[in-house]
């Protein structure tokens, strides 16, 4: 099994801080195999609790929660809770059991939507707990490059491009093919991925989102779910949607946020600073599992996107920048695929290209305008680097599998 990147930070975590960990992704990204290694002695039903279970539900509810077990002794230094936000009452639970239990006890909080949900308001855990999410898999974590320690904007004006090496380009390909959930991407073969994606969808809808939505609206939200991975890498425009499914907008607004929550996909939002004539409303809209996109280059931006997505929660998470993910688009149509910002400043603006023809002026003109450091067109085709200048204007041309390696 890879090891997962959130491994050391969270060991470290849980030696250093007192903090509980709220560990949150998408569906079957492996929050639960990670937690279960934190572990160092794993007994279920004893320092490993899944609400899920119905021994565990009622030894929780009746035993653990009302305080009647001895949470310092001996094998539960380290307590997981498993979907433990499917308890009515989950909060204030854990706010009393972790204030008359710290520092002799760490926690690990493991969860999808419902945590994903509370993350977003004031709470009575706040300060009790730091956030980290478990993305998918991505060409760094597959070969094992080292885990970003420094300044995000050091670090992106420093990566070094070059042709990638044949481990470097076989992982791009193969999370391109099977996306970069660990199961079907261990299994490697087409047929699982079908059944597995199916199967994950239909507990995204009837258990995810049925817990939040009326169940005579669930079939109009897979109808949405089908259009998505069509519009994936343009402006996802509310009112098409509106009218494709025939809903009032505030409705087709409410479930995209809830299909964010929930952790099927994310939007990327236009940025405006400094830039005028820019479109400011409409975001672009990604998935979390880029293998559901049928057509190569979408696929390939989707990849992308959650491979910069990734990185940019990470620093978030760790405290290490201030970062934030746009796209550019302005209404003479020039566009350019993503811009990572740190503490409102531009960093690096990059354009996606299946393959290298011509490199794109809009890159030329929003790196001016924008005053971006670094501005590069990745490619999943291209083997080779180069670099082209136009009045002081740099724009690099460049693998894609490279640049991805040495992010995290």
């Amino acid at each position: 099994m890879l090891r997962r990147y959130l491994e050391g930070p969270i060991s470290i975590h849980l030696k250093e801080l007192r903090q509980m960990i709220f560990l949150i992704g998408p569906r079957q990204v492996g929050k639960t195999t990670l937690a279960k290694s934190m572990i160092p002695d794993l007994k279920p039903g004893f320092n490993y609790f899944n609400w899920d279970l119905t021994s565990d539900r009622k030894f929780l509810a009746t035993q653990l929660f009302p305080g009647k077990i001895n949470l310092k002794e001996p094998g539960r230094g380290v307590l997981v809770f498993d979907e433990i936000h499917k308890y009515p009452r989950w909060k204030n639970t854990l706010k009393g059991l972790f204030d008359s239990n710290e520092p002799d006890t760490h926690w690990i909080i493991t969860g999808s939507a419902a945590l994903n949900v509370y993350r977003k308001g004031q709470d009575s855990l706040l300060g009790r707990s730091f956030l980290y999410l478990l993305c998918p898999f991505s060409v760094a974590e597959i070969t094992g490059s080292p885990v970003i320690q420094s300044d995000p904007t050091a670090h992106l004006l420093n990566l070094k491009m070059s042709k990638p090496d044949n481990e470097t380009q076989e992982a791009f390909d193969s999370l391109m093919r099977f996306g970069g959930f660990p199961e079907p991407f261990l299994k490697a073969t087409e047929s699982f991925l079908a059944r597995w994606r199916t199967s994950r969808l239909e507990r995204l809808i009837n258990q995810d989102l049925g817990m939040t939505e009326h169940l005579k609206h669930l079939p109009i939200l897979e109808q949405l779910m089908f259009l998505l991975p069509e519009r994936v890498g343009s402006p996802l425009s509310l009112n098409s949607l509106r009218e494709d499914l025939e809903i009032h907008h505030a409705t087709a607004k409410h479930w995209i946020e809830l299909l964010e929550r929930v952790f099927y996909g994310f939007a990327v939002r236009p940025y405006t600073g400094k830039l005028s004539r820019a479109l400011k409303k409409e975001p672009k809209w990604y998935l979390w599992d880029w293998s559901e996109i049928a057509d190569k280059g979408k696929r390939f931006e989707n990849m992308m996107a959650v491979h910069l997505m990734k990185f940019v929660q990470y620093i978030n998470n760790m405290g290490l920048g201030n970062l934030s993910l746009h796209y550019v688009k302005d209404k003479e149509k020039r566009e350019a695929d993503f811009l990572i910002v740190n503490e409102k400043k531009p960093v690096l603006l990059i354009e996606c290209k299946s393959k290298i023809k011509t490199v794109s002026e809009s890159l030329r003109y929003f790196a001016h305008h924008l005053r971006v450091p670094r501005v590069m067109q990745l490619s999943m085709d291209s083997q080779e680097s180069w670099l082209t200048e136009d009045k002081s204007i740099k724009r690099e041309v460049a693998s894609a599998a490279t640049f991805l390696k040495q992010l995290i």
